[in-house]
C-alpha cells in the first residue's frame, strides 16, 4: 500500500504537463487572453456583442466613476447590445489606466477646442484660489475640455473595438455551429 503511494508521487513528478518552473506570461497578454476567453464565451449573435463591447469602451472612457457600468448597461438595452460586453468594455478604464487616459482625453479636448474651435481657455492664469467663482469657472473649462476629449477618444476606441470583437465573436460563433 506504502509503495502504490509513492509510485503515484512519483508519476505525478515526472508527469510532463507539470511544469515546475511556470513563468508568467506578462500582464498585457493575461488581460487579452482573458477578455478574449470572455467574450469568445458569450452565447449570443456576434454583432450584439460587439455592439456591447463597443457601448463599454465608449463609456469606459469618460471620467464617470461609479457609473460607467451602469450607463453601459442602460446604453447596451437602448441599443441591443450584449449587457455583460457592455460591462466588461468598461473595464478599459481601471484603476491603473484612469490617469492616461484621462490626460490624454484631455489633451484631445485641448487640442480639438483650441484648434477646430478656435477657443483657448486659460485654466490657470488669474487664478486665485481664494476666489469660489474662478474655482467654478476653471472647473467647467476643465470639464468640458474632458468631456470633449473623451467623447472623441471613446468614439474611436468604440468603433475599433466593434470591429475586432465582431471578429473576434463572428470566428467564435462559426466555430460553435460547425461542431
Amino acid at each position: 500500500m506504502v509503495n502504490n503511494h509513492t509510485t503515484s508521487s512519483k508519476n505525478k513528478i515526472s508527469d510532463p504537463h507539470i511544469r515546475k518552473n511556470k513563468k508568467k506570461s506578462p500582464l498585457l497578454k493575461r488581460y487579452y487572453k482573458y477578455y478574449l476567453r470572455r467574450i469568445q464565451s458569450l452565447q449570443e449573435e456576434p454583432k450584439a456583442i460587439a455592439r456591447g463591447f463597443a457601448i463599454g469602451v465608449f463609456t469606459g472612457c469618460f471620467p464617470f466613476f461609479g457609473i460607467q457600468m451602469i450607463a453601459a448597461l442602460v446604453f447596451a438595452i437602448l441599443f441591443k447590445g450584449n449587457k455583460i460586453a457592455a460591462m466588461m468594455g468598461t473595464w478599459i478604464s481601471n484603476p491603473f489606466t484612469y490617469i492616461p487616459i484621462f490626460l490624454f482625453n484631455f489633451q484631445i479636448g485641448n487640442f480639438i477646442l483650441s484648434n477646430l474651435f478656435n477657443i483657448n481657455f486659460d485654466y490657470l492664469t488669474d487664478f486665485n484660489p481664494d476666489s469660489w467663482e474662478n474655482l467654478t469657472d476653471s472647473g467647467k473649462e476643465i470639464t468640458l475640455t474632458l468631456l470633449i476629449g473623451s467623447f472623441f477618444i471613446g468614439s474611436i476606441f468604440a468603433i475599433l473595438a466593434y470591429y475586432i470583437t465582431l471578429t473576434i465573436a463572428k470566428k467564435q460563433h462559426k466555430n460553435l455551429h460547425n461542431k
